[in-house]
């Protein structure tokens, strides 16, 4: 219950910390939200390519919702993680009487919360500017695909900023090895045609995944289950786990 305790706390102090800073707040939370209206805006009218009794907004607000956890859950985390390193805080903290695993579960938790606070606005902002909601009978599939891929990303967002040599790097690296991926995904654009063997490779990625898993929730011609997304979801998770277990570092090199 103590070791409960101390988690929920330091997820709430990481929350405060988070708002108090305009940069990560605009980044993380702002960013996708803007990109929503902006493109919603400017794309009212559009069809999805080959469907045309569907609106490109029925799936492009799915896509930004990927693009928000991914934001909030991989680049946002592994960031933060990667600097605090770099200053010393992760090192200082080991001294401390706060367990180091009670320290990052805060953090965990604290991206969770804003990762689910994304989504919502994103799903809510979607039904009020743009008319576009997800499919009543798919929400059970949207909301495990939601969850696996925030537990996805964050792994891979502890993994990665492993990898980061100082905070000075860091935002190049998370943005560097995200926002392509998330280009070639087609996640602001449901209607890019890749060549065969590019869109074989990047469906195993984990951006594809979660984009086409969030839009079955929303397209009526896709599956309830988005099975294969979610499993791809499931075995970058493990991966993320796995490599997060094996070089999380606790002091800068």
């Amino acid at each position: 219950m103590r070791s409960g305790h101390l988690v929920l706390r330091q997820a709430k102090l990481e929350q405060l910390a988070f708002w108090r800073n305009p940069e990560s707040a605009f980044f993380t939370f702002a960013l996708p939200v803007g990109l929503l209206l902006i493109f919603g805006a400017t794309s009212g009218e559009d069809q999805v390519p080959g469907r045309p009794e569907l609106a490109a907004l029925t799936l492009f607000v799915p896509g930004i919702l990927a693009f928000g956890i991914v934001v909030a859950a991989y680049g946002t985390l592994a960031a933060t993680i990667a600097v605090l390193r770099s200053d010393g805080v992760l090192k200082r903290i080991r001294a401390t009487p706060l367990p180091p695993g009670a320290y990052l579960a805060g953090h965990l938790v604290s991206v969770l919360a804003t990762s689910f606070l994304i989504a919502v606005a994103t799903i809510v902002l979607g039904r009020i500017a743009f008319d576009v909601f997800p499919r009543g009978e798919a929400l059970a599939g949207l909301a495990v695909t939601l969850t696996l891929g925030i537990t996805c990303f964050a792994a891979l967002g502890l993994a990665i900023s492993a990898f980061i040599p100082n905070g000075a790097a860091a935002g190049a690296i998370t943005n560097g090895t995200y926002i392509p991926l998330a280009l070639v995904s087609g996640t602001f654009n449901s209607g890019l045609r890749l060549p065969a063997w590019l869109d074989t490779t990047v469906s195993m990625l984990p951006i594809k995944a979660l984009t086409e898993g969030l839009r079955a929730g929303y397209d009526p011609a896709a599956a309830i289950w988005p099975t294969a997304e979610l499993a791809v979801l499931a075995a970058w998770a493990a991966i993320g786990t796995a490599l997060a277990l094996r070089f999380f570092r606790w002091e800068p090199t």
